[in-house]
């Protein structure tokens, strides 16, 4: 950052002192205050096997008793409050700067994982163009980008969404699945037994996750993981 842009932020900062998004207090440059992030709700074992939701035991989950097309998967936070709240902030309200946080963090864990960390790339959920126009941004790319500066995987845009899909936040674990399906397509085909690592903000039943694996899968990659910054419980 130049010298102008340094002396430029710190009036801003000063005129406009930045507020945490969970508490309200003053917290010049960044989102989240250091007593908010200590009581995060960090997601802790046993996990599931497949989708790393937290369980009661070491089992798979609910969501991940039929076949999945993920082999492996990692979440940082469970999305409860006040995790929403930072995603809606994120997703929804244009605060991008909290892709730091989330991609940090879900580097940590990918760095620590067996798995994860042996991923050939990283690639974001993509998100439909006409979303993205509206919103300026797929919230998953930004995270994707952190993952691989904080980790050294490769970043690539390997699949694309073909097709508009409805918001899945109302709709059953059922129409789910239906509306994605067929909904993504591989924008390069550089796949073919690779170890993929696919990134987004928030799994919950996993269907958007699972349809971008299995179009991986048909294209011939060898194993498709997968890393949220949070996950229903």
């Amino acid at each position: 950052m130049s010298v102008v842009s340094r002396i430029g932020r710190a009036l801003i900062d000063f005129v406009l002192p930045q507020d945490c998004i969970l508490c309200g207090k003053e917290t010049p440059h960044v989102l989240v205050c250091g007593n908010c992030l200590e009581y995060l709700p960090v997601v802790q074992p046993p996990l599931c096997r497949v989708c790393g939701r937290p369980t009661d035991d070491s089992r798979t989950c609910a969501y991940c008793a039929d076949p999945s097309s993920i082999d492996h998967g990692r979440a940082w936070l469970c999305f409860v409050p006040p995790t929403n709240t930072l995603i809606h902030h994120f997703k929804y309200r244009k605060k991008t700067h909290l892709r730091t946080l989330f991609g940090r963090a879900m580097a940590s864990i990918i760095q620590t994982d067996p798995l994860l960390k042996e991923a050939d790339i990283v690639t974001p959920v993509p998100l439909h163009w006409f979303k993205r126009l509206r919103r300026g941004y797929n919230q998953s790319s930004l995270l994707a980008r952190v993952v691989a500066d904080n980790t050294g995987i490769t970043v690539r845009n390997v699949l694309k969404r073909k097709r508009y899909t409805k918001s899945q936040t109302q709709l059953t674990d059922t129409i789910r699945r239906e509306n994605v399906f067929g909904a993504f397509t591989i924008e390069e085909n550089e796949v073919k037994n690779k170890r993929i690592l696919l990134v987004d903000d928030v799994l919950t039943t996993g269907a958007t996750m699972n349809e971008c694996a299995r179009i991986l899968k048909q294209a011939g990659a060898a194993a498709v993981y997968s890393c949220v910054a949070a996950i229903t419980p």
